[in-house]
């Protein structure tokens, strides 16, 4: 048995930014991380943008020599028991701790398929998994044009394969932009050698000889060497509840990142917590958030009282087109497009009873801060004179 002054779960960017937090105000502590990867903590954005490119795989993996941590790989924990103070693994090896950090994440939502080899693209090992077959094969249906199905039908794309984006509802990114933007994107993909299927749904999958036969409500059937999928996620919190915490929607902190139990803390993709600026419960699944969550809850654990009122931020890349979002980015909102380039360059406001409440900078660089801070002001703006509000 064994016992540190900081026990972290999970090996993400909120763990690693954790560990961060906690050397800023204790320099000694012992940390140890436990993940139930067989890697040490490394950066998932660039497992769907950088590494499709020319980002060197060296630049995936964080550095923690100098920071004195325990990285402990292969490490299950199914259980936590807040009354001890401990948490116990798969093979039955306890760890005791002074405070501990929940950053498990999220998980994968999966297809009722029966297909064993369709590819949840989530972590290192399914992208080990798809870079080995695209060096193989040269046809890819992805499921869901979300986040991740839009990044990584970009980069199969740009890789020279042949791929099919299927999604049930309108388009590319139909539940966050604005119709116009979702319909130039599909035409966009198209342009760029991605069919785009929309409003399709699929009955079946099923793998036969090594191909993979997508059966359509239609009657269609459309046949893949491979199939990605990114149908979205769900938070990592059942360790957390199992243990009494309190959890929603993730596992429920207050504003300095503390859960319901003592000594117990939670940052990054699994914690819900509520947004000062927004004036709602929110759980975010974005680096920013993970990094600055992260790193807070790492201060706090070692002694730190800060409170978390940041306004997350989120970014991606699609083929040539980059944005940058801040706060909330729902399409069922109000939406104040100003474009100073149609579809090449502008600003897309989200509003709700005349408030800001989420801003897309699209090709648009430098100005999160000036999207945060209109946000944070929370005063009410005749839609108007939102046009040139950021410029």
């Amino acid at each position: 048995m064994k016992k540190y002054s900081y026990l972290i779960i999970g090996g993400g960017i909120a763990a690693n930014a954790a560990i961060s937090g906690v050397r800023k105000k204790d320099a000694t502590g012992s940390i140890g991380v436990l993940t139930d990867e067989p890697y040490r903590p490394y950066s998932r954005p660039l497992l769907s943008k950088g590494l499709w490119k020319n980002t060197s795989e060296e630049k995936l993996w964080f550095s923690n020599d100098e920071k004195n941590v325990d990285i402990l790989t292969d490490h299950m924990v199914v259980k936590i028991d807040p009354a001890s103070h401990s948490v116990m693994t798969s093979t039955g090896e306890i760890f005791n701790y002074n405070t501990l950090l929940i950053a498990t994440g999220t998980m994968t939502r999966e297809l009722p398929f029966e297909d064993k080899e369709i590819i949840y693209y989530r972590d290192y090992a399914s992208y080990l998994k798809l870079k080995a077959l695209s060096e193989k094969k040269s046809e890819f249906a992805v499921v869901g044009a979300g986040f991740i199905g839009s990044e990584i039908a970009a980069a199969l794309a740009m890789n020279g394969k042949k791929v099919v984006l299927i999604e049930s509802g309108a388009g590319i990114g139909w539940r966050v932009f604005p119709s116009e933007i979702v319909s130039y994107l599909n035409e966009y993909y198209a342009s760029h050698h991605v069919q785009v299927l929309t409003g399709v749904t699929i009955e079946d999958i099923k793998l036969v000889d090594d191909r993979h036969h997508i059966l359509f409500g239609s009657g269609k059937i459309l046949d893949v060497d491979g199939v990605v999928a990114g149908v979205g996620v769900k938070a990592n919190s059942g360790l957390a509840e199992v243990a009494g915490l309190a959890v929603g929607d993730g596992v429920k902190v207050n504003s300095y990142l503390e859960t319901s139990v003592p000594d117990i803390f939670a940052a990054g993709d699994v914690a819900a917590f509520h947004s000062p600026a927004l004036d709602k419960i929110i759980r975010v699944e974005h680096e920013d958030n993970a990094v600055s969550m992260g790193t807070i809850a790492g201060e706090n654990m070692a002694g730190g009282n800060l409170e978390y009122d940041y306004i997350p931020m989120f970014y991606s890349d699609l083929f040539d087109i980059g944005y940058e979002a801040v706060g909330t980015i729902d399409a069922r909102l109000d939406i104040f497009v100003n474009w100073e380039e149609t579809f090449k360059k502008g600003v897309i406001y989200y509003c709700q009873d005349g408030f800001i409440k989420g801003v897309l900078l699209w090709n648009e660089w430098g100005k999160v801060d000036q999207a945060r801070e209109l946000i944070r002001e929370q005063k009410w703006i005749d839609k108007n004179h939102l046009k040139g509000l950021i410029a």
